[in-house]
């Protein structure tokens, strides 16, 4: 647990929950509450450099729709509270911070993923940004009195329905094996050191984004990607190691390249056995690009199976 969602639970638990069932009996079995979505605490990586602006004390009310009527009264009775315990290390919003108040439950799950009890369909699966799914799913629930914003979190949880996640593990295969395994060859005979650079780029961002699909969590943003993937237990640590090393092999001569697609190698090598192991392919050729096709072919959802490997 971090030290902010540490501080905000603490402060819940002992001041605000008490408070929140003494003046507002009516509805307060009914609320959740908790610290999700926005800053680096609940992702658990605030440290002494998140403390300078949107840092502290602070948690979410949520509230049924047939509650939506206590929103303001109970931003008002938060404000006062806090005002009560200034002494506490409590979060002051910055110009630019997230808003962390009092909102429906579906009116907070729609800020974030656009959809109030998350999405259903293919198609809305594939409208909502990965990164948003990230954000509604992190930090912690201090308390969840009705149990529905809990049953919306598990929904998001249990990750993307299969048929998609092939589709985007096929993409990701194709975008492999095209940055690392193809363009990153034909960069370095031009000397197109600009391109070759966004090809490295590319290929790191495509490795962690399918490092993710495989443990069927969601990537937050890049800020935290490469951070969270070393976290996952399904080549987190392994593929984070290599990932490491590429970065430091920052040379434009032979000797670098050589090393770069070793470690490239390494990399593909890693993914496949995986790949394998969770049965999506059973080819053991080295290019990438191979698997993507082969996962793509076993997708039987016809819109999703209609696309090229390439898009997700």
């Amino acid at each position: 647990m971090t030290q902010a969602i540490r501080l905000s639970r603490e402060f819940f638990d002992e001041v605000a929950k008490p408070r929140l069932f003494m003046d507002f009996p009516e509805i307060a079995p009914r609320i959740a509450a908790g610290l999700v979505g926005n800053g680096s605490e609940c992702f658990g990586y605030d440290d002494e450099l998140s403390i300078d602006h949107d840092w502290g004390i602070d948690f979410f009310v949520w509230l049924s729709d047939e509650d939506k009527d206590f929103i303001e009264p109970l931003s008002k009775w938060k404000r006062t509270l806090f005002e009560e315990h200034s002494d506490k290390e409590l979060r002051q919003r910055s110009e630019y911070g997230a808003y962390i108040g009092v909102m429906t439950e579906g009116g907070f799950y729609s800020s974030l993923i656009g959809f109030p009890d998350g999405p259903h369909s293919i198609e809305e699966w594939r409208a909502t940004p990965q990164e948003n799914l990230a954000l509604a799913v992190n930090g912690e629930v201090f308390y969840d009195g009705a149990g529905e914003f809990t049953k919306t979190r598990k929904h998001l949880l249990d990750f993307y329905p299969e048929q998609l996640r092939m589709k985007k593990i096929a993409a990701r295969c194709m975008a492999i094996a095209q940055t690392g395994q193809y363009n990153l060859n034909r960069c370095m005979k031009r000397a197109d050191w600009v391109t070759l650079r966004t090809v490295l780029s590319r290929f790191n961002d495509e490795v962690i984004s399918l490092v993710f699909l495989l443990n069927r969590t969601y990537k937050p943003y890049y800020k935290w990607a490469y951070r969270r993937m070393t976290e996952l237990p399904i080549l987190g640590s392994e593929i984070g190691k290599e990932l490491y090393s590429l970065a430091l092999l920052s040379g434009l001569d032979f000797e670098t390249f050589k090393k770069q697609q070793e470690c490239i190698s390494r990399i593909c090598g890693m993914l496949i056995i995986e790949l394998k192991a969770q049965k999506l392919v059973k080819s053991d050729d080295w290019f990438m690009a191979t698997h993507g096709a082969e996962i793509q072919s076993r997708i039987t959802d016809d819109f999703l199976r209609r696309l090229p490997p390439q898009y997700e």
